[in-house]
């Protein structure tokens, strides 16, 4: 009995030392979250340290906020806009030093970026750009370009091969196992389903792929061009010459100004800010300079009361299934949450007029559907202007029509107006490879429709390809509404095929080629105000939420790091719901990631 006590009063205590632990971690947090504004000296060199995956939206982490004693702001394209419009005006602020690692993300994001450091130029400071000992990859590579000067290592790995894109096909897996697809779409460029269906692409999948690696291309060496003097053609040339990642011979074709030491680097900006050897150079880090407010940078802030509301919405379009899937590393758009922001800014007389930031592959055609119609709804009220990012594809799109107008960048992937369903036929699987048998009762005769053990009859592969016909009608229809189109017009452009947004905007499915700023200045003219501030939507969480969200994704990422990556990335690259979803009903979806590299 002694030792039971013992146990429980040990246990008690154990659990209130982790309470006590997990106070103070939150009075930690609300401390750094609260701290004044930095001082920022003269003659100071803003840091930007570009790596890895770069978000359109920031999210803050509250645990590297606690362990690093300050207010964090990850590298981001809202946060790199807001701060560089502050350190061009800034007169501490004389130059920036662009720190380059490998970056991996999509290159309408890198599109956007490279035009915000190019415009800081306009104000007379410089941009130099550094690469450490991993070197550069292509894109890296192309967001350098904006700066005056490119500085390398001479060991460091140099990319400059092309670019690619892979997908993952697994007809044969499917056969080894005894599963066979059950596939029901509309457009031969569709090519979501491929994967289930084929051992490699079909010829109209390889013809849009291949327009969109030669837009990025085009765009790349353009950038090139721009910054090494040499012609596109060259550049094209030496592209299958130094694939071998030397980044000496990258010097010696001129695409790398000099070849040093990030130490050297530093020698070079102090030569440059007129400083000598022996005086430090006065840096600022990124994450620092971005809580300096607008008035100490000498950005006036409007007078005005009048707002025009940001909506950032990202990932996969979804029913509200009311769980979390741990395979899924995006988020998700549902018709619930994107109402509710929507009649708050309806109910805000102070909001003039609103911009829906869109990145997402599509998802279900039905909630795609109620977004559109609840966006026409708004727009009665206040100017509505969609503005398309890194992807904006199938039902993506679907929702941009309930826009005024629809802003894309050049390299936006943009349409694939399709519809398909998908279900897998397990009965070979179950039945002679795992020998589980299933006795089944029911109703009717089609009752057993969604069970994935046994074929479908043909009335029901004709019921099933019927419904995702009117499906593809009903996008038609709203994308002939929006674009004042007819029927016939949309389905020459539709199909379910891939475009750019330069592509796209050709062919009368995108309004404008611009980029946020362009959505808000659109939105802007619309509401007929000059002066206005921007919100951005969903409001960040309070600390408490953001460090149990936190931790949830940690839990995630702890108890899933056993899976093999090809593995997960096969269920990333599927539907977010992963098979069943798709069962149910019809997808306006592209269920992989096009990654061009």
């Amino acid at each position: 009995m002694k030792f039971f006590k013992t146990f429980l009063a040990t246990l008690l205590a154990f659990f209130t030392g982790i309470f006590i632990l997990f106070i103070f971690f939150l009075v930690v947090l609300s401390s750094s979250a609260t701290q004044p504004e930095p001082f920022i000296k003269s003659d100071s060199v803003l840091t930007i340290k570009f790596s890895g995956a770069i978000p359109v939206k920031s999210t803050t982490d509250p645990f590297e906020e606690i362990l690093s004693g300050q207010s964090q702001t990850p590298v981001s394209l809202e946060s790199i806009r807001q701060t560089l419009k502050k350190a061009a005006l800034d007169n501490r602020i004389q130059g920036i030093w662009l720190q380059m690692d490998i970056i991996s993300s999509s290159w309408a994001t890198l599109i956007e970026l490279h035009k915000e450091l190019t415009d800081f130029k306009e104000s007379g400071k410089f941009i130099y750009a550094s690469a450490g000992d991993i070197g550069l990859s292509e894109q890296s590579y192309y967001l350098a370009t904006a700066a005056d000067s490119i500085f390398a290592p001479s060991e460091a790995y140099f990319e400059f091969d092309g670019f690619v894109a892979q997908i993952s096909y697994y007809e044969n897996l499917l056969e080894k196992i005894g599963v066979k697809p059950e596939i029901f779409r509309v457009g031969k460029y569709k090519s979501a389903v491929e994967p289930y269906l084929l051992s490699e692409s079909s010829p109209e999948n390889r013809e849009q792929y291949q327009r969109l690696l030669e837009h990025a291309k085009n765009e790349f060496l353009d950038k090139v061009s721009k910054k090494s003097g040499r012609s596109e053609r060259d550049l094209d040339l030496l592209m299958d010459e130094l694939y071998t990642g030397s980044m000496i011979a990258a010097y010696e074709a001129g695409l790398i100004d000099e070849l040093m030491f990030p130490i050297d680097v530093e020698q070079k900006i102090k030569q440059r800010l007129g400083l000598a050897e022996d005086k430090d150079l006065e840096t600022v880090n990124f994450s620092r300079y971005a809580r300096v407010s607008n008035e100490k940078a000498g950005i006036e802030s409007p007078q005005s009361e009048n707002e025009i509301a940001v909506i950032y919405s990202s990932g996969a379009i979804m029913p509200d299934l009311g769980g979390v899937n741990p395979l899924a590393s995006e988020g998700s758009i549902t018709y619930g949450d994107l109402a509710e922001i929507l009649t708050d800014l309806e109910e805000e007389d102070n909001v003039k007029g609103i911009v829906l930031y869109i990145d997402s592959p599509g998802g279900s055609a039905s909630t795609s559907d109620m977004i559109w119609d609840r966006l026409k709804k708004t727009r009665e009220q206040k100017p509505v202007v969609a503005v398309m990012g890194t992807v904006a594809a199938s039902g993506g799109y679907y929702i941009a029509m309930g826009a005024d107008t629809v802003v894309a960048s050049a390299q936006t992937i943009t349409g694939s107006i399709g519809i398909f369903r998908t279900m897998f036929n397990a009965q070979e699987l179950m039945n002679e490879r795992l020998g589980i048998t299933f006795s089944e009762f029911q109703t009717d005769p089609h009752a057993d429709i969604m069970q994935m053990t046994r074929p479908l009859s043909p009335t029901e592969r004709r019921q099933l390809q019927r419904a995702t016909e009117q499906g593809y009608e009903r996008f038609l229809s709203v994308v002939a509404e929006s674009r004042e189109m007819t029927r016939d017009e949309v389905h020459q452009v539709a199909q379910g095929r891939v475009w750019t947004g330069q592509d796209a905007f050709e062919r009368g499915l995108v309004d404008v080629i611009g980029n946020l700023q362009t959505g808000i200045d659109l939105a802007a003219e619309m509401a007929g105000i000059e002066e206005y501030k921007t919100i951005s939507l969903p409001k960040e969480k309070d600390i408490l939420q953001r460090l149990l969200d936190s931790g949830s994704d940690a839990a995630v990422r702890w108890t899933t790091s056993w899976i093999p990556a090809p593995i997960e990335n096969l269920f990333e690259q599927s539907s977010p719901t992963l098979l069943d979803a798709t069962a149910n009903q019809n997808m306006a979806l592209m269920p992989y990631r096009i990654t061009i590299q």
